[in-house]
């Protein structure tokens, strides 16, 4: 299960960059050809680092264990532990910072 947990996280932050192959364009010197031919943009696959999806699989493991000791204190107690909720609450807002934040395609010219 880690395993496919792993690799959807690394398929979903990878993304494309193109780039255009044209070095020569801004170049000094560089005698340019009076027809311009339309140069293929490169695709090259950015995909995240180990750490980085080692890091998520940490955060998603963090926040079901927290989950699960929060039910077992309101199991036993009959009460809501604040410091619990603000812990999910954490873990929660740094798991969503990563999901928006971090997918991204870009176009480079």
């Amino acid at each position: 299960m880690l395993v496919r947990l792993r690799s959807w996280l690394r398929n979903y932050f990878t993304y494309v960059v193109y780039e255009s192959s044209s070095a020569a364009e801004g170049a000094v010197g560089v005698k340019q050809p009076l027809i311009r031919r339309r140069r293929r943009a490169r695709r090259r696959v950015v995909s995240p680092s180990e750490r980085f999806i080692w890091a998520m699989v940490l955060l998603l493991i963090a926040l079901v264990g927290t989950i699960m000791l929060e039910a077992v204190y309101i199991i036993v107690t009959k009460n809501i532990s604040d410091e619990l909720v603000a812990g999910i609450s954490a873990l929660v807002g740094s798991l969503a910072t990563a999901f928006l934040m971090g997918k991204r395609s870009a176009w480079v010219p």
